[in-house]
């Protein structure tokens, strides 16, 4: 007769434990994005209001503090959960093989967050002074040396958060990540497949960076499969751990 020992019992404890947390926060991370989707569309047509002008934007914050700081916060976590993610992901794809890899997959998660949040900061600190200076401001050179700093403030912080933050970095991730499980074939080879592409297509919308613009409709695309990634992959973990 079969004997099952205590060390076995904590082991299959231990790895259900693991693939519900790391269903858990795909979950959440599939889905939160529709907070600040949703929040800062209604509040400053975001993000197509990234494009707007000094002169449109600094007074809208204003307006609009309270919701936009609410979004720009529920987008700092959703990014931050992004390494959370990707952590419990490559513990059960990879678990203590190819450290090597696990540490580029960690590596490039983290610089994405970093990049992410210093893209995301800079709509919850210095634009709010900039948009108070533009408030008080009644000479029309003061507000043109304001709107040159805006712009160069939101290019920069945008190349960061969104070029390297959200589609370099994130991208590299997942990349990874799902060239990880081709090898070891912890999970289903959809997982890979799914990862690819959407690693393909959020790559695509940094072509920026190269002086081409990949267009709305490549955005979406690419924002969109990276979601859907994490929405399927979170459901599937979840009904693992419950056989």
């Amino acid at each position: 007769m079969m004997t099952i020992n205590k060390n076995q019992i904590f082991l299959k404890d231990k790895e259900k434990s693991q693939i519900k947390w790391a269903g858990y926060t795909s979950l959440i991370q599939g889905l939160i994005l529709f907070v600040p989707l949703f929040v800062l569309g209604a509040a400053i047509n975001w993000p197509a209001s990234l494009e707007d002008p000094a002169s449109i934007a600094l007074p809208r914050l204003l307006e609009n503090e309270s919701a936009v700081r609410t979004g720009y916060l529920f987008y700092l976590i959703y990014s931050i959960i992004f390494l959370i993610t990707i952590s419990f992901l490559t513990e059960l794809v990879l678990g203590k093989n190819n450290q090597i890899l696990v540490k580029l997959i960690i590596g490039f998660a983290v610089a994405s967050v970093l990049a992410r949040s210093i893209g995301i900061i800079r709509w919850l600190a210095p634009m709010y002074d900039l948009a108070n200076l533009w408030k008080i401001s009644e000479d029309e050179n003061q507000r043109n040396a304001i709107s040159v700093v805006f712009d160069a403030l939101n290019s920069y912080g945008g190349t960061i958060g969104e070029v390297l933050g959200v589609s370099i970095f994130a991208s590299l991730a997942i990349f990874l990540i799902s060239i990880g499980n081709f090898l070891y074939k912890s999970l289903p080879k959809w997982f890979s497949f799914f990862g690819l592409i959407s690693s393909i297509g959020l790559i695509l919308t940094s072509l920026e960076i190269v002086g081409y613009d990949p267009g709305a409709a490549v955005i979406t695309l690419g924002t969109t499969l990276v979601q859907l990634w994490f929405l399927f992959t979170g459901f599937w973990l979840l009904r693992q751990s419950q056989k």
